[in-house]
C-alpha cells in the first residue's frame, strides 16, 4: 500500500479528510511520513508533539498501521460495522 492508496482506504471508512495528513504533518492530526533517516513515521501530532509515534521500514507498512488505527477508531465509534 501506498499513499495514494491509503488516502482512497480512509475516504471509504469514513474518516475527515482534514484530520490526516499523508506524506507530511499538521496539528491536531494523524500523521504518515518519510523521516529524514528514510524511516516511516505514523503518530498523531498535537502542540508541536508526535504521540503514539512508531517507527517502521517501509511506507507499506506504516500505511497499513495507520489505516489499522483508523479502522479500530472507526469501529468504536460506530461509524462502520464489522461482517
Amino acid at each position: 500500500m501506498n499513499l495514494a492508496e491509503l488516502a482512497d482506504a480512509v475516504a471509504r471508512i469514513g474518516v475527515p479528510s482534514e484530520l490526516v495528513v499523508l506524506g507530511g504533518h499538521a496539528e491536531y492530526c494523524w500523521c504518515v511520513e518519510q523521516a529524514e533517516d528514510g524511516a516511516w513515521e505514523v503518530f498523531w501530532q498535537e502542540r508541536g508533539n508526535k504521540n503514539n509515534l512508531v517507527r517502521l521500514p517501509t511506507e507499506d507498512t506504516a500505511c497499513h498501521q495507520l489505516l489499522g488505527r483508523l479502522t479500530y477508531s472507526q469501529l468504536l465509534a460506530g461509524a462502520i460495522h464489522g461482517p
